[in-house]
């Protein structure tokens, strides 16, 4: 049984309107509407235990997972929602070791996301042309504890990047079509891309782009919608609210020299 440490961050869920992540530090106070916690009295206790606030309110101590560090993050622009960021991450293919592309980064939940895949033998290369996007992703990636797997740099990748040997690129900019033909090189052969719109014109443009340029292959389009069941008993239905159109994740893998000369 693994118990909290001083320094481990710590999910405090009270309820679904009241969930803090906080890195425990002895002395400090978790201060709440329904009470505050001592930081002092979650040290030496298991993850999945349960303690009381000042009020006698009950609080489930969990380790974050990554969706717990989506709401608490800061935000300087639209953000790709975990449901895209977990199946662009499964097409494109990275594991531990990863060399990963990204532009661009915004607030940093997809380079979260796929910093969390690579592991600390892996290296993702983050671009922003925005000075703020930048400095919010870095401060986010702080928060994860992710930041020395990220290398962030501003740069306009519709210009060219300084990297190779990718694994994988993810692009989330405005046009993303412009940035193809500049990016393509900085991909290992049957490297994958994955490209992130939010509307239906932008895909026609990437996936037209991707033809033409012939350096990609098995190019696919998907939309993801989320819906979440309350179940009580015998009164089981979807959630009045979802997530439905977020954007569309545009997928292509990149041919090698021989097969496109």
């Amino acid at each position: 049984m693994e118990a909290i440490r001083e320094g481990d961050s710590v999910l405090v869920y009270i309820d679904e309107k009241r969930k803090f992540i906080i890195r425990v530090e002895p002395g400090k106070l978790l201060g709440t509407d329904k009470g505050f916690i001592k930081h002092d009295d979650l040290i030496g206790k298991p993850h999945g235990s349960v303690v009381e606030t000042s009020m006698g309110v009950k609080a489930y101590l969990y380790r974050p997972l990554r969706q717990d560090f989506y709401s608490g993050l800061k935000r300087v622009t639209q953000v790709i929602h975990p449901k895209d960021a977990a199946l662009m991450i499964y097409l494109s293919g990275i594991g531990p070791g990863s060399r990963v592309g990204e532009a661009g980064v915004g607030s940093g939940f997809l380079t979260i996301a796929i910093a969390s895949i690579i592991g600390d033998s892996g290296v993702l290369y983050g671009f922003d042309i925005s000075d703020e996007a930048l400095s919010t992703t870095s401060e986010n990636l702080e928060k994860a504890g992710l930041r020395h797997r990220v290398v962030l740099t501003r740069r306009d990748v519709r210009e060219g990047v300084d990297v190779d040997n990718l694994d994988s690129f993810f692009l989330d900019i405005p046009d993303p079509w412009s940035a193809l033909e500049k990016i393509v090189h900085s991909l290992k052969d049957s490297a994958t891309i994955l490209v992130y719109v939010p509307t239906v014109n932008q895909v026609e443009k990437t996936v037209l782009a991707m033809r033409n340029l012939r350096v990609f292959g098995d190019i696919h389009v998907y939309e993801l919608l989320l819906r979440e069941l309350s179940v009580e008993e015998g009164a089981v239905r979807p959630h009045s609210r979802m997530i439905g159109h977020t954007g569309y994740i545009v997928f292509g893998r990149k041919l090698s020299k021989t097969t496109t000369s």
